[in-house]
């Protein structure tokens, strides 16, 4: 469904009883799909990044959308220890191991070490690299928000529970009688569709 559609089913739902605006309604619609897409790592909202080390810059920019580090240094057999992000330098794909941004300064002009300095939306390396290395690392995406014509990246299956997820919002903000007496309900489907969401990235992750 695109977001219009969405909102119409909200308005069903609601059976006239929301007295939100046209703009408050997508705002509204905005407002759960960010709150879902932000839940956990989604594998839907994970991305490569690509870009490569300047010979007179100790960092790289992050991409606009960038939410954080995913992981991508693991390997799906379990007999393997799980293992932080790291970033891959190099046509040799050396992996170099991100620090906290507190502890930076223990790393100073060492190789094999970089950090992200999320105020300025920058990955930083703890020493200078070459010129001209590729550089890659795996992270989450912040979407952007929904316009009318826009269709979630959630998975179509489970956008039901976006329009649910509004139904008990409206309820909390309508504050009237009749619509408390729908906030449970509403709140009952919108937590079986997430629980599904939930279980189908569960799975995919374990691929």
């Amino acid at each position: 469904m695109i977001a219009s559609e969405i909102i119409t089913k909200f308005e069903l739902f609601m059976d006239d009883t929301t007295d939100l605006s046209s703009t408050e309604e997508l705002d509204l619609l905005n407002k759960i799909y960010t709150r879902v897409c932000m839940d956990r790592p989604w594998e839907f909202l994970k991305k490569a990044f690509t870009g490569t080390t300047s010979g007179t810059l100790t960092y790289i920019s992050l991409p606009s959308d960038f939410a954080y580090l995913t992981q991508n240094a693991n390997y799906t057999d379990s007999s393997y220890s799980a293992s932080r992000p790291v970033i891959f330098v190099g046509s040799m794909f050396s992996p170099y191991q991100v620090v906290s941004w507190s502890d930076r300064r223990q790393y100073r002009d060492q190789i094999g070490y970089c950090y992200i300095d999320i105020v300025n939306s920058r990955l930083y390396f703890t020493f200078q690299p070459e010129e001209g290395l590729a550089v890659e690392f795996d992270y989450s995406s912040v979407p952007t928000a929904l316009t009318l014509s826009d269709t979630p990246l959630i998975p179509s299956r489970f956008h039901d529970m976006l329009y649910h997820g509004m139904c008990v919002e409206d309820n909390i903000i309508q504050q009237s009688d009749k619509a408390k007496s729908y906030a449970q309900e509403n709140q009952q489907k919108y937590k079986s569709y997430f629980d599904d969401m939930c279980y189908w990235n569960s799975n995919l992750i374990q691929i």
